[in-house]
């Protein structure tokens, strides 16, 4: 049996402030990760809005590579090590889909 919990965090900023501190984090991931090719890709990170929803849209991708093992690096086939996402962050909503 299936058991789906809603949990609700009260937060102290506001959506305007919300948004600048996930377009924050997500450049300094994408700076602190990326080095010689590896890392997080920012293909397109734009605002958005679809029916009365505002937010950003962003599509990734992470180059894992580097973050494994050496023998799974071996084993894995080529392109397996790469994870396409595309996030609609819509404060305090956000909907990711993984590729």
């Amino acid at each position: 049996k299936q058991l789906l919990a809603d949990l609700r965090v009260i937060l102290s900023v506001y959506q305007k402030e919300h948004q600048v501190g996930y377009l924050y984090s997500v450049v300094k991931a994408s700076k602190n990760e990326t080095a010689g090719g590896e890392g997080i890709e920012v293909l397109m990170n734009e605002s958005y809005e679809e029916d009365g929803e505002k937010g950003q849209f962003t599509c990734k991708i992470y180059q894992l590579k580097s973050k494994v093992p050496g023998f799974l690096k071996m084993i894995a086939p080529e392109g397996s090590l790469l994870f396409h996402e595309k996030a609609w962050n819509a404060y305090p909503y956000c909907r990711i889909i993984a590729l």
